[in-house]
């Protein structure tokens, strides 16, 4: 009986230690180079990230790193389960996850050239004559967010590149006419590098507005819904507006 009691005892401990009562679930988020969201190890995302394992304790948010091109077949192999600053027309309708309701907007993509005598917003009229620099696995409007690079190059001259930073700096050393690129990336690279804001012109009319959302792989936790409420409580706490504003976003 006593040798009954002290495997049953060890075996009570071991099992219980390994998985504690109350412990927060682990939830993996994917993140791709998006600037100013990701940026390597750093961006945005992390900090929302970060803001949600305060906020809560049920779930315990953890980023992994991913590519654009590469993010659905991760998030349906498992790789994980959430993405944030999304959107469901970015590729994702045949695929089997659920989305937030949009939790910011404000942001969004402008084309920019270089700023040249008589060049002006007319320059951004029609982009069919012009060389494009894009991002791959980026969904652009003026491509009916269409971002298969071999049926783009088929319709547009386009060269794309791993992250808005290589996109800007080949359009400056002239690889390029046209570069789309996200309004916040543009503002943070000027206000470090103000000596380039006369080498640009920025178009008035954007290529798309961004309308952020979580996308959720269906019958994974936490849900869509669960993503909603938690923001909507950040948000009435004053969180998110500070994370906001930190990058210059926000309606």
């Amino acid at each position: 009986m006593f040798r009954f009691r002290f495997v049953f005892t060890l075996l009570f401990a071991l099992f219980y230690g390994a998985f504690p009562v109350g412990a927060a679930e682990p939830v993996r988020v994917g993140a791709y180079p998006f600037l100013p969201f990701v940026d390597k190890s750093s961006g945005l995302t992390f900090e929302l990230v970060q803001a949600m394992n305060a906020f809560q304790k049920d779930y315990q948010f953890e980023v992994v790193s991913t590519s654009a091109n590469r993010r659905y077949q991760d998030m349906a192999s498992g790789a994980f389960s959430v993405m944030l600053f999304e959107n469901i027309k970015w590729g994702w309708e045949t695929e089997p996850v659920d989305a937030s309701k949009v939790f910011l907007r404000g942001d969004g993509e402008v084309y920019v050239a270089r700023s040249e005598p008589g060049r002006g917003q007319a320059y951004f009229q029609t982009l069919n004559d012009k060389h494009i620099l894009g991002v791959l696995g980026y969904h652009y409007g003026f491509a009916d967010f269409e971002a298969d690079q071999v049926l783009l190059r088929k319709k547009f001259k386009i060269t794309f590149s791993p992250d808005n930073e290589v996109s800007l700096r080949n359009l400056l050393i002239g690889h390029g006419d046209v570069a789309v690129l996200t309004k916040s990336y543009l503002s943070g690279y000027l206000l470090k590098n103000p000596q380039d804001k006369d080498k640009l012109l920025v178009s008035e009319r954007m290529d798309q507005a961004y309308a952020h959302m979580a996308l959720v792989k269906k019958g994974s936790k936490p849900t869509a819904q669960e993503i909603d409420a938690l923001l909507g409580r950040m948000e009435a706490a004053g969180v998110l507006k500070k994370l906001w504003a930190k990058y210059g976003l926000g309606e």
